[in-house]
């Protein structure tokens, strides 16, 4: 963990993103029991390893996301007032809001880690 200011710094995923994450984390064993050194589970894993280590440097890495344009869902969902995103590799997303609502913690809380077709579709971007 870092330190922001005067707070620690922490990196949590949401039960959804954990999900993910485990199950990723799970491919990537089974692909290396089986004699896979690289692949694309492994390089999005990496990614999201190296990105969560980041945040704990700092949580302001990613891209802030408008506040008018935070899709309902994360609203709804998780009572967020702010979105970041962080490109990972092949188009893929990770989202994230900050927790700052503790008196010694800021809480990185990874929420999702979409491909890019669900990211438009969360965020109702079309094809052209």
């Amino acid at each position: 963990m870092g330190m922001y200011g005067d707070k620690e710094l922490k990196v949590t995923f949401s039960p959804d993103a954990f999900l993910l994450y485990r199950n990723l984390q799970e491919a990537v064993k089974q692909e290396k029991e089986h004699g896979k050194e690289t692949s694309f589970y492994q390089q999005l894993l990496n990614a999201i390893e190296r990105d969560k280590e980041y945040l704990n440097q700092n949580p302001e890495r990613g891209t802030h996301i408008k506040k008018k344009l935070i899709p309902k869902l994360y609203i709804n969902l998780y009572g967020v007032n702010n979105l970041w995103k962080i490109d990972l590799p092949s188009f893929y997303r990770m989202l994230y809001t900050i927790d700052t609502s503790g008196k010694t913690v800021i809480n990185s809380i990874i929420l999702t880690i979409v491909d890019h077709d669900q990211y438009n579709k969360i965020f109702g971007y079309r094809k052209k």
